[in-house]
């Protein structure tokens, strides 16, 4: 290979080895001489000859400028800058213990997935959407939160829920004894009505705060242990909605 910066009408000798040579970069002209003849050649150009290996004079016949050759054996083909390079098929990567590989994609091809294939993706990274883009997500897979995790749900118009309901209803009642009564714990209640007998001479009182007048009814969404006060005899009518 041979580069060299050269004046107009510079000479130089270069001493070639190979079959062709290719003028990689001149200014406008460049005279090439050999044993076998001369050559008048400008960018691009090339040249073919088994016997083309030896000692050739070096001419720039443009501006000064680089003069940069090519020269080897069989023929050489130049890159095509703007070519596209299309990779079918890859073979499996296998990274080492400790390395990583930090890839930045710009674009990518359409991507169809056979059937019963998945795709997990543990992390990405922050996404901007440009103007007038936007993500449709039509399902999701089950998000479980951490302990001591939350989600908060801000909206600007009213968040309407759906009451919780139960499979069954369970009747009880209680008589007071001791001055005291009491419902056991729950988990599977959604909620309990809780009403103090018509017959009852005297006041309830619910969690040793909460009173109920005879034939007064208070509805109790709570599953642990409901706890009354009151006078021996009287009667607490309760029902559980449980699930």
């Amino acid at each position: 290979m041979f580069k060299q910066m050269m004046q107009p009408y510079q000479r130089t000798d270069f001493q070639l080895v190979g079959e062709f040579l290719y003028v990689e970069r001149c200014t406008g002209t460049v005279l090439i001489q050999t044993d076998r003849g001369e050559y008048r050649l400008k960018q691009g150009a090339q040249v073919i000859d088994p016997k083309l290996a030896g000692r050739l004079t070096i001419e720039n016949l443009g501006g000064a400028g680089e003069i940069e050759l090519i020269s080897g054996y069989g023929r050489y083909v130049p890159p095509a800058d703007g070519q596209q390079v299309s990779v079918e098929k890859m073979p499996a990567l296998e990274m080492a213990a400790g390395q990583s590989m930090n890839v930045a994609v710009t674009e990518q091809p359409a991507m169809q997935l056979a059937p019963n294939q998945a795709v997990n993706v543990d992390a990405m990274p922050p996404m901007a959407l440009a103007e007038n883009q936007n993500v449709a997500v039509s399902a999701l897979p089950k998000v479980q939160l951490a302990t001591g995790q939350v989600v908060r749900v801000t909206a600007t118009t009213p968040l309407l829920t759906k009451p919780t309901g139960g499979s069954e209803l369970t009747a009880t009642h209680l008589t007071v004894t001791a001055n005291s009564a009491s419902l056991a714990a729950n988990t599977r209640r959604c909620h309990a009505v809780v009403k103090a007998k018509a017959t009852n001479v005297a006041e309830v009182m619910l969690a040793g705060g909460f009173s109920l007048a005879a034939g007064e009814k208070q509805k109790i969404e709570a599953t642990c242990e409901l706890t009354f006060s009151g006078t021996d005899g009287d009667i607490i009518e309760i029902y559980e909605v449980v699930r």
